[in-house]
């Protein structure tokens, strides 16, 4: 489960750490927020038990024009499954949206209009938490494999966005040295004072590349070390991902 958490970034098993130099800096930093571009927001369901995914597949193929002309292009919706599980139960929509909560309720409605718990049960919880893409990858790549990492994560005492986007910055510099097909998104978790951690890999052989440069580098390791000092991450899942629209 934590494979790639360790590969990319990071342990599951960080402690907090430390506290800034001074309060004036904390205030400074908690002042800081990101240029949000987009709203997300993750629906957890499970297959009732006389349900398959093909039942899923045709919900979907049978309804998706109609859920077409609601959203208008409002809406990206893609299903995770989780990785290397054969018997799949659990699934996420993932709904990304531009703040548009009326558009993303009335496409919930719709589905549950149309019988979808007949289908599955889902917590159709809209929180619409505040997201952005730090890094997109808009060269070629294979769009049947998409493989998403998704990190619950918290900041530790004294810490915020303002304090760690720093280190973000040297993240993503490093990274694109290595030239994976990879993307990132950071989404602002409004439970908590946290934030959820997406990595998106867009090539099978990924894993390979990360482990030939990851670990070696002088630098990588100072970027861990930075990242464990701002942020403690407590849940990591890894999920094939499927985009309808």
């Amino acid at each position: 489960m934590y494979r790639f958490l360790t590969l990319i970034l990071i342990t599951i098993t960080m402690a907090s750490c430390g506290s800034k130099d001074s309060n004036d800096e904390i205030k400074l930093s908690s002042l800081i927020q990101p240029n949000f571009s987009f709203t997300y927001d993750l629906i957890e369901c499970e297959l009732n038990e006389n349900s398959s995914l093909l039942d899923l597949e045709s919900f979907f193929s049978k309804n998706i024009n109609k859920y077409k002309l609601i959203i208008s292009n409002a809406v990206e919706l893609s299903i995770l499954f989780p990785e290397k599980n054969t018997n799949v139960s659990e699934f996420i929509m993932a709904i990304e949206s531009n703040n548009n909560y009326e558009t993303l309720k009335t496409f919930v409605d719709q589905i549950q209009i149309d019988k979808f718990n007949n289908i599955a049960v889902c917590e159709f919880i809209i929180n619409q938490n505040n997201g952005f893409d730090i890094l997109e990858y808009n060269k070629n790549f294979n769009p049947d494999y998409t493989l998403i990492e998704i990190l619950i994560c918290e900041y530790n005492q004294d810490f915020n966005y303002g304090s760690f986007q720093i280190t973000i910055a040297k993240f993503i510099n490093y990274i694109k040295k290595l030239g994976i097909p990879y993307s990132l998104s950071y989404v602002q978790n409004k439970s908590n004072n946290g934030f959820i951690w997406i990595n998106r890999f867009h090539d099978e052989n990924y894993e390979k590349t990360l482990i030939n440069n990851w670990f070696e580098g002088v630098e990588a390791l100072e970027i861990k070390d930075e990242f464990i000092e701002n942020a403690t991450c407590i849940e990591s899942n890894v999920y094939k991902s499927y985009q309808l629209f």
